[in-house]
């Protein structure tokens, strides 16, 4: 039986710890990912900054630039974090990614109150997705395309609330035994896949979600 003083460093390491070794198993196993993941990130920055340029001191655009910007700050972030072992922090903060991304198309039509309603702090979140399935034509955008949001923020739903997802990243499938925060355990290796795979393939996209953004603000 594990004693009080072992459960106690056992704690304090996970508090303290960068989490170093089990980044490196995930970089071991993702490096060409990883490759691919920054480039495609990188060419959203350089569209971003289209968009931005064209901010001039307008402060609904400026809140539309910074939602895009907010959109694939939060992407890396969270990938950093899937990285790192902290599978439901990572699920979570993508849930993030999603919305924002549905919240900046959204805010980024002339013809839609969002921005307006966002500003004042008077626009949930929770219902951009359902808006943008919603509102697809006048954002300019094909539905079929949509529909990886909508999946995307079911899935990752689930991180937001204890399930047996949430039970299962704690518990080892590779050995006997339970983790305490970060893990990288072997016998998840498939899971983890998918979860990289879905990561990248949003990234090779942004890059086209901002220059949608940019369509529709230049539409002002």
């Amino acid at each position: 039986m594990e004693s009080h003083e072992q459960a106690r460093t056992t704690i304090y390491k996970e508090l303290t710890s960068d989490d170093a070794e089990v980044r490196s198993e995930f970089v071991k196993l993702f490096e060409a990912d990883i490759n691919a993941f920054s480039e495609a990130m990188a060419n959203a920055v350089l569209e971003w900054r289209k968009l931005d340029a064209s901010v001039m001191a307008d402060e609904r655009r400026a809140h539309v630039s910074a939602l895009v910007y907010a959109a694939f700050t939060l992407h890396i972030i969270s990938f950093k974090l899937f990285l790192s072992g902290q599978i439901v922090a990572a699920g979570n903060q993508f849930r993030q990614v999603i919305e924002t991304i549905a919240l900046a198309l959204l805010c980024s039509s002339k013809d839609l109150d969002v921005l307006t309603r966002f500003m004042e702090d008077k626009y949930s979140t929770n219902d951009a997705v359902t808006q943008v399935l919603r509102h697809w034509q006048k954002l300019d955008l094909k539905r079929d395309a949509l529909e990886a949001l909508r999946d995307g923020q079911g899935f990752y739903h689930r991180y937001s609330h204890i399930t047996r997802l949430t039970l299962a990243t704690t518990i080892s499938f590779s050995e006997d035994g339970c983790y305490v925060g970060a893990s990288f355990d072997k016998g998840k290796t498939d899971a983890y896949r998918k979860e990289v795979a879905g990561r990248l393939s949003l990234a090779k996209v942004f890059p086209n979600f901002v220059a949608a953004v940019r369509a529709n603000v230049a539409k002002w």
